[in-house]
C-alpha cells in the first residue's frame, strides 16, 4: 500500500517540480533532494552544489554539509531516495543502502584511505575537512539523514543501523519521510498558533501602554519546549520563527552546543542568569494575576528573538527530558495589533547580532535604487530575502549574491566572496554597494556570472551521471568566484568591456582555463585553495607568465 495518499503525492510532485525550476534542474530525483535541502538549510541555496556528492563514486551518500562553530561542528550525511510513482512509495530503504552509509561513517572515523581512493571530488574534500577538524580537536557531531518521498527505513535496515552506530560517539540518525516533508512545507506559510507557558513564582511583571502591552516572566523550560515542538516531538515548528531575523538552519539544525551544555549540566539552575531569554510577539495574551505561577495563554504568536536558544532547548529535551527539570528561562511577551511595532521589536532585539546586517540594510537607499534600476532592465533585485519568489529564477538577483559577485569581480576579493560574506552588509557595504555602478555593466557582470554558475551546474550534473572525468571543470565546484575574478583580470588586460552572449561564454571558458593552469600544480584541497588570497597571486602569475608582480597588476 502506498505510504502517502494520491493527493499528498500530487502536492509533493508539484513542489519537486517547482524546486527543479528554481534551481535549473532536469532530474526529479535531484529536484527532490534540493527540496529537502531547502527545508534543512533554507538560507544556503547558493551552497547546495558544494553540498552535493551524489553520482559516480559518491560512496552511498548524496549530500554532505559541515557546519563548524568555534570548537564544535555539526556534520550532516544525507542519503536521498526518490520514488518515481505513487504506487512505489511503499518501498523502503533496504539494508544494502544503509550499509553504504555505515561503511562511509566508519571509514571517516578510521581515516580510511578507501575514501580518498574511491570517492569523487566532493566526497574527498568533505572527508579531508572532517579529518582536519579532528586533528584540530574540534568535537564533531554526526547526523545521518535518510530522506525519501515515500516510506523510509525497513525494520531490518533500521536495526542494522542502530547496531552499527551504537559504539560510535556523537552519531545520531533520523528518517525524513514524505510526511515529514509535507509537514514542513505546510508550515512554511504562517499558521495562527495558540499555546501556553508555565510561569514560575510571583515575579511576573506586566506593563500596558495604550495599544501595546507586555509581560516578563520566568518560565519553565519544559513548557516552552512543548509550546514550540512539532506533534512528533522531534523538531521545532519552523513557522513560529518566520519573523525572526536570525538565519535559521532548518527544521533539524540551528542549535548551540554551549547552550545545550548549560541546560544539561549540574549548574542548569544558572540558565536564567546566563541566557538572554526569548522574545515573543502576539495578538493577545492572558493570565490570572492572582495566581502564584500562573499559566500564560498566548494567541497568534511569533518568536522574534531567541532562535538558537529555542532550538538548543529542543535538542537538549530530545536527548534527555530530565535535564530540563531545573531549567528556567526568561521570556518577554509583547501583545499588539500594530505590525510596525512587531517589526521594530524584531529589529531592536536582533540588532546586536552581526549575522543580521543584511536584514538591517534591506531598506538602504542604494539597494532601493538598485531594485528600481534592475527592474527597468528586466531583472528582479531582492534586497529582502525571497521578495520575488514568483519571478523567473533566471531573472532574480539576490542582494547577497550581487554583493559576492561585486566582491569577486570589482573588488577582486574572490576569497572573501565565499569565506567572509557577512562583511558584505557590514563594514564592506559602502565599498560594494554605491551609486557609482552603471546598471548596464552590472547586468552584464551578472550575466557573465550566470554563465559561470551554469558551467558549474552542468559539470556537477555530468559528474553525478559519471559522464565526466576530472579536468578543468573540477575547479568550478569550489572556485567559481575565482573564475569570475580571473575574467575580471583578463578584461582589465585587454581594456574591453564585459561581453555578452557567446563572447561572454568564451571569456568564461578562458577564465576557467586560467584558473585551472594556476591551480593544477598545487596539491592543496580545493576547499582550502579557494579560501586563500594566495590563490589570486597564482592566477596573476599564470596570466602574466611570471612577468608582472602582484603590485603591478593591482596598481
Amino acid at each position: 500500500m502506498p505510504a502517502i495518499t494520491a493527493i499528498e503525492w500530487d502536492i509533493l510532485q508539484a513542489r519537486v517540480h517547482r524546486a527543479g525550476l528554481r534551481h535549473g534542474l532536469a532530474s526529479p530525483s535531484m529536484s527532490f533532494l534540493y527540496l529537502v535541502l531547502e527545508q534543512f538549510f533554507p538560507e544556503r541555496a547558493a551552497d547546495f552544489p558544494e553540498m552535493l556528492v551524489d553520482g559516480g563514486n559518491d560512496l552511498g551518500v548524496d549530500a554532505i554539509e559541515i557546519i563548524e562553530r568555534d570548537d564544535s561542528a555539526e556534520i550532516f550525511l544525507i542519503q536521498s531516495k526518490h520514488r518515481t510513482s505513487h504506487k512505489t512509495t511503499d518501498k523502503t530503504i533496504n539494508e544494502n543502502e544503509v550499509l553504504k552509509v555505515v561503511r562511509f561513517v566508519h571509514a571517516l572515523f578510521e581515516q580510511d584511505e578507501w575514501i580518498s581512493k574511491n570517492g569523487n571530488l566532493q566526497v574527498r574534500e568533505a572527508a579531508n575537512r572532517i579529518w582536519d577538524m579532528h586533528r584540530r580537536g574540534v568535537i564533531c557531531r554526526y547526523r545521518l539523514v535518510f530522506c525519501t518521498n515515500g516510506a523510509c527505513l525497513h525494520e531490518s535496515a533500521e536495526s542494522l543501523l542502530q547496531s552499527a552506530i551504537r559504539n560510535l560517539p556523537n552519531v545520531l540518525y533520523e528518517q525524513y519521510t514524505a510526511r515529514n516533508l509535507l509537514r514542513d512545507l505546510g508550515q512554511s506559510a504562517r499558521d495562527c498558533e495558540t499555546g501556553t507557558l508555565q510561569a514560575l513564582g510571583r515575579d511576573t511583571l506586566e506593563r500596558i501602554d495604550g495599544d501595546v502591552r507586555g509581560v516578563i516572566a520566568s518560565v519553565d523550560a519544559v513548557s516552552f519546549v512543548k509550546l514550540i515542538q512539532t506533534d512528533d516531538g522531534k523538531s521545532v515548528k519552523r513557522h513560529l520563527f518566520n519573523e525572526n531575523l536570525r538565519v535559521f538552519l532548518g527544521a533539524n539544525g540551528g542549535y548551540n552546543s554551549n547552550i545545550i551544555e548549560t541546560a544539561s549540566s549540574s549548574d542548569s539552575y544558572l540558565f536564567w542568569y546566563l541566557n538572554n531569554g526569548i522574545t515573543i510577539t502576539c495578538r493577545n495574551y492572558s493570565f490570572n494575576k492572582a495566581h502564584v505561577s500562573p499559566v500564560i495563554n498566548i494567541q497568534d504568536f511569533q518568536i522574534v528573538n531567541g532562535a538558537q536558544t529555542s532550538h538548543s532547548l529542543m535538542e537538549a529535551y530530545r536527548r534527555s527530558p530530565q535535564d530540563l527539570k531545573n531549567v528556567v528561562i526568561l521570556v518577554r511577551i509583547y501583545a499588539t495589533d500594530r505590525s510596525d511595532i512587531t517589526e521594530r521589536v524584531a529589529v531592536a532585539t536582533n540588532s546586536q547580532a552581526r549575522i543580521q546586517a543584511r536584514d538591517l540594510r534591506a531598506n538602504h537607499a542604494v539597494l532601493k535604487n538598485l531594485e528600481t534600476a534592475f527592474r527597468d532592465h528586466g531583472y528582479f533585485f531582492e534586497r529582502k530575502r525571497n521578495s520575488h519568489t514568483d519571478a523567473d529564477p533566471a531573472k532574480r538577483i539576490d542582494a547577497l549574491k550581487l554583493g559576492q559577485i561585486l566582491l569577486a569581480y570589482k573588488l577582486r576579493e574572490p576569497d572573501r566572496a565565499k569565506a567572509d560574506s557577512d562583511s558584505i552588509f557590514g563594514d564592506r557595504f559602502g565599498m560594494i554597494f554605491h551609486e557609482h555602478h552603471g546598471i548596464d555593466e552590472l547586468c552584464r557582470i551578472f550575466e557573465l556570472y550566470s554563465i559561470i554558475e551554469k558551467m558549474r551546474d552542468d559539470y556537477t550534473a555530468r559528474q553525478r551521471e559519471a559522464k565526466d572525468h576530472p579536468g578543468e571543470s573540477q575547479y568550478l565546484v569550489y572556485g567559481h568566484w575565482f573564475v569570475l575574478y580571473a575574467a575580471s583580470l583578463i578584461l582589465t588586460r585587454s581594456s574591453n568591456e564585459v561581453p555578452v552572449g557567446e563572447a561572454a561564454s568564451d571569456l568564461a571558458r578562458q577564465a576557467l582555463s586560467l584558473v585551472a593552469r594556476a591551480c593544477r600544480p598545487t596539491r592543496t584541497a580545493h576547499y582550502q585553495l579557494f579560501r586563500s588570497s594566495k590563490t589570486k597571486e597564482r592566477i596573476i602569475e599564470e596570466l602574466d607568465g611570471g612577468q608582472m608582480t602582484l603590485f603591478d597588476q593591482l596598481a
